[in-house]
């Protein structure tokens, strides 16, 4: 916070900031006239400057002065430091375009991570900051409200490259830069549906994704319904860009797909439920019977062992099946178990080769 201090002092003293320098680290045995010869020694290509004040810091148990350049002077002959009784003084000074060029780094830095430093503080309720009150704030100021934003948001921040989205516009020949739709769909819908925040804030994202005909659709729905929310905004992209496979298409791709030679059980569920989804999607399957049209299709589809195809069948028959997680929960059971147990015969089939090897040595 050295940079700071140097402004509010400068501030007090209704000095220019820009051509004053702070010196920290000066020892409190330090008499004025030995920072004096200091000052002459290693300060003399600065041209002449003034002695200002000099302040007691508690923390650090030194002192610090602030000296006023009265020449115009180039930032590059400003050392960093000097040497200095007691060791190496700081010097504290602050460049032209210090505060401009920060905020040019940070920036850049939330570009790249799909923000910007008002979409930051908007989307945590901080509404009067703006990039144009953001400059005459120090880098090590601004650094600090962020700390601060951050620590007091009502919710934990999210990584800010969970926010950002590749281009998408619809066109006929999408561009390198783009995504297949139904990619961006995907991460949009999870998106939208964990991210805390606004509704308006959430359409703002992600209009900033759209270009082309998929921008021109996102102004068509909410110029018919200024309320309409961001999750129907993504239903509207899946009616005009999304796959035109028919409902019987879902349908029947979901019913016909089987467990292949040499994928587990578990394998097969997982794809299978992709399909199941889709097929939920496009209304081909009711989805208050998706869990019995699951449980019913991997009897069917898949190669069960006896133990868990009668676990299955009596769930069926109790008319309680099992949701997707609670299914995946009792065939990973059973296949450690299966596993398990071949694990147990291949050791005492090994146990059992290796005493017939020594039995047959004995009796020669």
């Amino acid at each position: 916070m050295a940079v700071a201090l140097l402004e509010d002092w400068c501030r007090i003293m209704n000095v220019d900031d820009q051509k004053s320098l702070m010196v920290t680290g000066i020892p409190v045995d330090c008499e004025e006239a030995e920072i004096q010869e200091v000052f002459e020694e290693t300060l003399q290509s600065l041209g002449s400057y003034k002695l200002l004040g000099k302040i007691f810091r508690k923390q650090e148990n030194t002192y610090a002065v602030l000296l006023e350049l009265l020449e115009d002077t180039d930032v590059a002959l400003i050392p960093t430091e000097v040497q200095g009784k007691g060791g190496v003084w700081k010097v504290v000074f602050k460049t032209p375009n210090q505060d401009m060029e920060f905020l040019e780094r940070l920036n850049l830095f939330l570009e790249k991570e799909g923000q910007t430093v008002s979409g930051m503080f908007r989307v945590l309720g901080y509404e009067g900051v703006s990039p144009a009150a953001v400059p005459p704030v120090s880098p090590e100021l601004l650094a600090q409200l962020v700390g601060q934003v951050i620590a007091h948001a009502p919710q934990p921040l999210l990584p800010m490259r969970y926010r950002k989205l590749r281009v998408f516009s619809g066109s006929t020949v999408p561009g390198p830069e783009e995504e297949p739709f139904e990619v961006w769909l995907e991460q949009a819908t999870e998106i939208v549906r964990e991210w805390p925040v606004a509704e308006a804030e959430k359409k703002r994202w992600l209009m900033e994704s759209l270009r082309g005909p998929a921008l021109d659709l996102m102004h068509i729905v909410q110029a018919d319904d200024p309320s309409i929310g961001v999750e129907d905004c993504l239903e509207a992209f899946k009616q005009v860009f999304g796959s035109l496979e028919s409902r019987r298409t879902s349908q029947v791709k979901y019913l016909k797909t089987y467990q292949e030679e040499g994928e587990k059980v578990s394998a097969y569920v997982l794809r299978l439920e992709t399909l199941l989804r889709k097929a939920v999607e496009k209304r081909a399957i009711p989805r208050n019977i998706a869990d019995q049209v699951r449980l019913e299709q991997v009897m069917a589809g898949a190669s069960l062992s006896e133990v868990l195809w009668c676990r299955l069948r009596e769930m069926k028959d109790q008319g309680s099946p099992p949701s997707f997680l609670e299914l995946m929960k009792i065939i990973r059971e059973e296949e450690e178990e299966e596993a398990s147990f071949e694990n147990e015969n291949a050791e005492e089939q090994e146990e059992g080769d290796g005493y017939g090897h020594w039995d047959n040595e004995s009796d020669d």
